[in-house]
């Protein structure tokens, strides 16, 4: 009687145990690119909120080095100083605002920085001078701000909490200005930002 060949298929428990390491190569896998996308989208975040901060910072840095000695009239008529501070808040007057339409204004631009409920704020008018009900322009330039503490120097390098200081000229630019962030997720930033040693008009 001629031999044949003996055909045999795989068992129903070699069948479980390949299905079974098949799906946990297939957890390992799915887990690892999991995990792989996660941190490429955490480093994205960091990556954007970075360029914000950056963005922020260079823009404070630009408004204080244009600032110009001319100061402002309010919505009741008095008089404001070109460059007003306190421990959270400035404002001032600057140089170099756009006028790519060439219209005809000036091109000086008022601002003003502050931190209200953990964002940083930057305030901008349309007119210097303002009339009543006049409201700002108001940019969110940056979340997650845990504190900001402005110092003011005088042209002897005394530091103030306030500008004009008390018994100070009124139309007179701090030397130089103190700033202080504290950012989530990247600790502490100061930067110390020279004025414009502008004449007096």
């Amino acid at each position: 009687m001629p031999l044949t060949a003996v055909h045999r298929g795989f068992s129903l428990l070699e069948m479980l145990v390949a299905v079974a390491l098949f799906a946990v190569a297939s957890a390992l896998a799915w887990g690892g690119l999991r995990a792989l996308v996660q941190a490429q989208e955490q480093s994205t975040q960091v990556t954007a909120r970075l360029g914000r901060l950056q963005f922020a910072v260079g823009l404070i840095e630009r408004d204080v080095i244009t600032a110009a000695r001319r100061g402002v009239r309010d919505a009741y008529g008095g008089m404001r100083p070109a460059f007003e501070g306190s421990a959270q808040r400035m404002e001032l007057t600057r140089y170099g605002h756009a006028n790519p339409l060439a219209l005809p204004r000036s091109e000086l631009e008022r601002v003003a920085w502050i931190r209200r409920d953990g964002d940083l704020l930057r305030q901008r008018w349309a007119v210097l001078d303002r009339a009543a009900g006049t409201q700002p322009i108001e940019d969110r330039l940056l979340d997650g701000v845990d504190s900001l503490e402005l110092v003011f120097l005088d042209d002897r390098g005394r530091e103030h909490r306030q500008w004009p200081p008390l018994n100070g000229a009124f139309g007179v630019l701090p030397r130089a200005l103190r700033l202080r962030l504290e950012v989530e997720g990247f600790g502490e930033i100061e930067r110390v930002l020279e004025l414009p040693a502008e004449p007096a008009p």
